[in-house]
């Protein structure tokens, strides 16, 4: 069923994907300039400068976010199929480590070798490790549910 405590859970990822859009994932401090690194973009906070780079370069970032918020979307929907529920969180997982990596390894690198300064992350970059959590706590409980029916059907 959909009030299940699973799906609040896969409804917490989905917030947390959506959230990321919304808040920086690093910053970085120069001697003349002060950067912001969001999942669509790099802002030059230091008044009168322009953007390094726009979402273009960010885009896989971008894709897999909104693949990740899709793909929970169907899996809650999906609540009479267990087992699809959990190859779905799984494959979600992936998606969710590939965005981890993206985010601490990728492009504040990226971002650091062309303004030579070092990142300080921010709150948007651990909500995908929030979702990882969310997504492995949504799988247990999925696996809790599976194995009641199986021993159900037994008593039967």
């Amino acid at each position: 069923m959909i009030q299940r405590i699973q799906t609040l859970f896969l409804v917490l990822v989905i917030i947390a994907n959506v959230l990321i859009f919304f808040f920086p994932l690093t910053s970085f401090l120069t001697e003349l300039n002060y950067y912001k690194l969001y999942i669509t973009e790099l802002k030059n906070m230091t008044p009168g400068s322009e953007i390094h780079f726009s979402s273009i370069v960010t885009l896989p970032l971008i894709l897999l976010n909104i693949a990740m918020i899709f793909l929970t979307i169907v899996t809650i929907f999906k609540y009479k199929n267990r087992l699809l529920q959990i190859r779905l969180n799984k494959f979600n997982i992936l998606l969710t480590i590939f965005i981890i990596v993206g985010i601490f390894f990728g492009y504040p690198k990226l971002v650091e070798m062309g303004i030579n300064a070092s990142p300080a992350f921010s709150i948007g970059a651990y909500f995908p490790i929030a979702s990882l959590i969310l997504l492995f706590f949504a799988n247990r409980f999925i696996l809790k549910d599976e194995k009641l029916i199986k021993s159900a059907d037994r008593l039967r």
